[in-house]
């Protein structure tokens, strides 16, 4: 078995005290649209029906809207509502998706009070929605610093209403290391070099670190994959089987979203099936922070014999559950 490095240093989670950001995502593109939205605090404003007629709705118990890679979350005092979407594709969204109400994680409240709410009502009433649902930013305030002007997200519904959200910026921790952005990300493929489940205490800081060992065998090597599209954008983990992953947000802040998405269902032995639903549990629907650094540098008889000269990359990824996974980039095997 193939040992790969595991970090010597135990260091601390993150902590809150971060020096924060705010301020304006960039403008969207039909592929970015979920990351721009997913940078914002959204509530809604108001609704029209398929005429164009307002439709009253409660501004004393608003409803907001929180955004993911594959999936729209609406909140009402304690009703919760998504709409879970397992297609890679960006807004329009087609083919199907049903609005469900979620465990309300509401304390001490009165089982009267519990489902009072108008989320549902906004929605048809068959429960499976032919989307249809157009995710799409909006300019409704036409000022001269377009950055300045308060920001707009439609969700039109086929057959359906139409709901109109206002945006505030969201803030974010300063984030460490090099600069990322999507280009970089999709720019490499990125094989994976270490890989730990770490335990804490109770202020975060790190008590034990232990090797994820079904990533570390040698016929099954991890890899990840980020891709832009017209319409989308996707990571792809891979163990040498059938690939998970999901659409992806990255975050000003370089938090890192993936969703979920279809895979193909190739029986791959005991050793890979098992591989590949450990990565599957880990990435599927997950949160994890994103970090740059360079990779020491190599001499210059190594370049000579290197025909692609690229720089060195490590890429540590901590997750909300508490993995690390290192990540070394290398040539884009397939453009």
């Amino acid at each position: 078995m193939t040992t790969l490095p595991v970090p010597d240093k135990m260091t601390s989670a993150p902590t809150q005290q971060t020096p924060a950001i705010k301020g304006q995502a960039p403008e969207p593109t039909k592929a970015t649209t979920l990351q721009w939205a997913s940078h914002y605090q959204w509530q809604l404003a108001h609704v029209k029906d398929q005429k164009g007629n307002l439709v009253n709705i409660d501004t004393a118990n608003p409803i907001t809207l929180a955004v993911a890679p594959s999936s729209l979350s609406l909140f009402q005092g304690c009703q919760h509502f998504s709409i879970d979407f397992g297609w890679m594709d960006a807004p329009p969204f087609e083919y199907g998706s049903d609005l469900r109400q979620k465990p309300s994680d509401c304390k001490n409240t009165p089982s009267n009070k519990m489902n009072q709410g108008d989320i549902e009502a906004l929605f048809p009433k068959n429960g499976l929605l032919k989307l249809g649902i157009t995710l799409s930013a909006v300019a409704e305030n036409k000022l001269d610093n377009i950055q300045m002007a308060p920001k707009n997200l439609m969700i039109k519904i086929e057959n359906g209403n139409t709901l109109i959200f206002t945006g505030k910026p969201l803030a974010f921790r300063k984030p460490t290391g090099l600069p990322i952005d999507n280009a970089l990300l999709e720019r490499y493929d990125w094989q994976l070099k270490s890989a730990v489940r770490n335990t804490f205490d109770v202020n975060r800081k790190i008590i034990s670190r232990q090797s994820i060992g079904d990533f570390y065998h040698p016929e099954f090597p991890v890899s990840l994959i980020f891709r832009g599209y017209d319409d989308s954008q996707y990571a792809s983990f891979n163990s040498n089987c059938n690939g998970v992953g999901g659409p992806y947000i990255l975050m000003r802040d370089y938090t890192l979203l993936v969703g979920s998405g279809m895979q193909t269902v190739m029986g791959c032995g005991i050793t890979g099936n098992r591989i590949e639903n450990e990565l599957s549990k880990l990435v599927s629907n997950s949160k994890s922070t994103l970090s740059l650094s360079l990779q020491p540098s190599i001499s210059s008889e190594s370049q000579s014999k290197n025909q692609t000269d690229f720089p060195r990359y490590n890429l540590l990824q901590t997750f909300d559950s508490g993995e690390t996974l290192i990540w070394k980039n290398e040539v884009k095997k397939i453009p």
